[in-house]
């Protein structure tokens, strides 16, 4: 057996991850991306922890500094899309560029044969690899890897896929593992508490913090705003009162400074694009696939018909109408617990429309 890259962010999860891999007679190294300043996830601290582990393990480990690369191909393009109106979602992109991007090639220089994660999600050996939702459906990470590159995914291992998290911590436990009762990072790792006013730190300038109009879906102005980043799709509280029926956010449009408000069923949408499609088999455009959809991470799955376009570019017609469809997140695609891959979201309108 080659040697195993093992990711660690210094939590339970890969620590477990590691001991079983070790355990199963795999030759480990050890890996952590330095990412962010203050972070809740691989920060000083838990590169310690990471570093105590492999000490522990008997195993070599090695920290490498992501942090100017994280912020350009991470953390600018989270500020951009907010400032842009839409709602991103930085995990499903820091797992593609970074964790299952950069980290794989640089396994590659470590002699690595095989990358592995703390990710709760089960991978499927054969003839055409595939990711299947973890076990743990309270802690399934699948939603968050649709957009890896399917060319790898022979060369990647996940320990935890088939364990639930009670599992892991009593393994961690009965092992001795020093992060045994460690707390779980929540949220986005690089914001620490509201969102809004990390972009305020970061960029303070910015087109989404220039005030501006909050206008009713038949035209006419009912009030102002600060900014559209104060704002997501769905969103009721700040668009103003004094009205017969609650009013939600229903889009946001940048260029105008405008948030486009009305009541609850003009949030309901059947079918919509998204863009910047990855998908974890070989497909062409025009293909049509009925498959399940998760609109967001925390989102059950529901039922729709996929239809391939040109240039990664994808429609998705659901089965039945779904509430706040929201521009910038992640719409991932299942066959069951077989993850398909997905894409972003797109604004109503936009990309390639099928003849």
């Amino acid at each position: 057996m080659g040697r195993t890259v093992i990711a660690l962010s210094g939590g339970v999860d890969s620590a477990v991850a590691a001991t079983l891999l070790q355990e199963a007679g795999h030759d480990l190294i050890g890996v952590t991306l330095r990412l962010w300043p203050k972070s809740r996830c691989c920060d000083e601290q838990d590169i310690e922890d990471a570093a105590e582990l492999c000490e522990l393990l008997g195993i070599p480990y090695q920290v490498l500094d992501y942090r100017e690369r994280f912020r350009q191909e991470v953390v600018d393009p989270f500020i951009g899309e907010y400032h842009a109106g839409r709602t991103p979602n930085p995990c499903t992109r820091c797992n593609q560029l970074l964790k299952f991007g950069a980290l794989w090639e640089e396994a590659l220089t470590l002699g690595g044969e095989l990358l592995a994660t703390g990710h709760y999600v089960r991978w499927q050996g054969g003839d055409s690899p595939q990711l299947l939702r973890g076990k743990d459906s309270r802690k399934d990470q699948s939603y968050f890897l649709y957009a890896i590159d399917r060319q790898i995914l022979p060369r990647l291992r996940f320990p935890l896929g088939g364990l639930q998290k009670e599992e892991v911590r009593a393994i961690a436990k009965k092992r001795g593992l020093p992060v045994a009762r460690k707390a779980e990072s929540q949220d986005i790792c690089f914001v620490a508490g509201d969102y809004r006013t990390f972009l305020l730190e970061q960029k303070p300038e910015g087109e989404g913090f220039h005030p501006g109009e909050i206008v009713h879906m038949d035209g006419h102005t009912i009030g102002h705003h600060a900014g559209i980043v104060h704002f997501t799709v769905g969103q009721r509280r700040g668009v103003g009162g004094g009205n017969q029926e609650p009013l939600y956010v229903l889009g946001l449009d940048a260029k105008r400074r405008e948030v486009r408000v009305g009541p609850a069923t003009a949030l309901m949408a059947q079918e919509f694009p998204i863009e910047q499609c990855n998908w974890l088999q070989s497909w062409s455009a025009g293909h049509l696939e009925r498959v399940q959809v998760k609109l967001r991470y925390a989102s059950p799955p529901v039922w729709a018909t996929l239809q391939l376009l040109e240039g990664q570019w994808a429609k998705v017609q659901l089965d039945a109408p779904q509430r706040a469809i929201t521009p910038g997140q992640a719409a991932v695609c299942y066959a069951g617990d077989r993850l398909l891959g997905g894409g972003i979201i797109a604004k109503l309108g936009s990309g390639p429309h099928p003849g």
